[in-house]
């Protein structure tokens, strides 16, 4: 399951998940038979602009340059697949972050999986602050 991502750091010259050095996180969107590999910004070589209304800490992460890689494909689904080499931190987890951009993108049921396991999550509309 984490052998794709293991293989995409490795093409980018970054260490093992998990290790000592390591400090970047690798998340990988499945949807619509397609694959999207997601890097956080400090150490993605790809300059690529979050256009999703998401909090701040979530637009720096992995799963946000996933997300927005889908979105600037034109690609909608109903299901997709999350895989991401750390667990969710609470902005993208516990406070919706990926849940967000998820709803954005039209997905109604998403498969997260990290090292910690695997959940299906009902992708609900975000809640907003006053």
């Amino acid at each position: 399951m984490f052998d794709d991502l293991a293989k995409y750091r490795e093409s980018l010259g970054l260490p093992p998940a998990g290790s000592e050095t390591d400090g970047s996180t690798i998340a990988k969107l499945e949807i619509e038979g397609q694959s999207f590999f997601g890097i956080n910004s400090s150490s993605n070589p790809y300059s690529r602009q979050i256009t999703f209304t998401v909090n701040p800490i979530s637009r720096t992460h992995a799963e946000a340059d996933a997300f927005q890689q889908v979105k600037d494909a034109g690609i909608t689904a109903k299901k997709a697949r999350l895989i991401v080499d750390r667990d969710l931190c609470n902005a993208c987890g516990l406070r919706g972050g990926v849940n967000s951009m998820a709803y954005q993108l039209g997905i109604e049921e998403l498969e997260i999986i990290t090292p910690s396991g695997s959940k299906t999550i009902i992708v609900q509309a975000p809640k907003t602050r006053r």
